[in-house]
């Protein structure tokens, strides 16, 4: 593992504690928002493993990430979407005042939890090429 990739997935397991503390206080707004980063680093390091730049914007790295990764049947296409329902969460949690039930913040991190473990399990299998 490069250390890019290391501090990537190392930040995306401290974004998902920060979501689970954010949870277990029933702030399901930092939560949610917690849970998606989680989720944006780890697709990040799974970018950089096949040799994509980090996209300027969160859709250009949603759009990247199906193509290397969904695409390519390298995730299915339900690990695939955890990207975008996290990102449609974390815009009504920071952008609105709409409520985020603590249903759907804990659902989130449930998600972010899996899409980590999958994630991790990719890197570890790779062969990193100099």
């Amino acid at each position: 593992m490069t250390e890019r990739r290391r501090a990537l997935f190392r930040k995306a397991r401290r974004a998902l504690e920060a979501g689970r503390r954010a949870f277990n206080e029933a702030d399901s707004e930092t939560a949610s928002d917690r849970a998606y980063y989680a989720v944006y680093y780890a697709a990040w390091g799974l970018l950089d493993l096949v040799g994509v730049p980090r996209p300027k914007t969160h859709h250009g790295l949603i759009a990247e990430f199906s193509r290397c990764y969904v695409k390519e049947k390298r995730v299915t296409i339900e690990v695939g979407a955890t990207l975008s329902r996290l990102q449609n969460l974390r815009l009504v949690a920071d952008y609105t005042l709409e409520p985020v039930p603590l249903v759907d913040a804990g659902r989130a991190i449930t998600e972010a939890e899996r899409f980590i473990a999958i994630a991790e399990g990719i890197e570890a299998s790779a062969i990193d090429v100099p």
